[in-house]
């Protein structure tokens, strides 16, 4: 299991994408047949598309941890995802309050790892039960004036497995389809 020529490197590339849960059009995205944790097309609803949690060096950040259950409640995972909003103006204030809302969020993420032909590189957080703001603050006298907030699985619907990695096709296609927030032309 272990490849040297393929280690694990630490962080994202800077901008994590967020997309409201309801957005994602899961009967149309595909999944792998063989490995349920890998999706070959994400496909949002006609008219939808993500938006961009820009970041710079290492503002932005995921994690993800195993939750174990008990005698009644199978294993589940918390997928989590933390970020700055680095220019606190009145549009980006209101995405913001938009997380606030109660709407569940997907993130997509593009690591710093991406393995081997670079097939490892994009994962999918919050994909069965959303991630939800959990906390959101901004301070004028920290962080240089940014909000700071994270999302994260609910205590009450965590995920069933870890996050899912993203590969259209190959490197290149999955980060045209990030930068481009995944957008479906209306009536496609």
């Amino acid at each position: 299991m272990n490849d040297c020529e393929n280690l694990t490197i630490a962080g994202i590339e800077a901008d994590i994408l967020l997309i409201p849960h309801g957005d994602v059009d899961k009967s149309a995205t595909t999944i792998d047949a063989t490995n349920p944790l890998l999706v070959t097309d994400l496909v949002l609803k006609a008219g939808k598309t993500g938006f961009l949690l820009q970041g710079v060096k290492q503002t932005n950040g995921y994690n993800h941890e195993f939750v174990p259950g008990d005698e009644q409640t199978p294993d589940k995972s918390r997928h989590v995802v933390r970020g700055r909003i680095l220019t606190p103006s009145a549009a980006n204030r209101l995405q913001a309050n938009k997380l606030g809302k109660g709407e569940g969020y997907m993130a997509v993420v593009n690591k710093k790892y991406k393995g081997k032909d670079s097939k490892d590189a994009f994962l999918i957080l919050g994909w069965d039960a959303g991630l939800y703001l959990s906390s959101k603050s901004e301070n004028s006298l920290e962080n240089d004036g940014a909000i700071l907030l994270e999302l994260s699985s609910k205590d009450s619907m965590l995920e069933k497995d870890d996050p899912k990695v993203l590969l259209e096709t190959d490197y290149d296609t999955t980060k045209a389809a990030f930068d481009n927030k995944f957008a479906v032309a209306a009536g496609v």
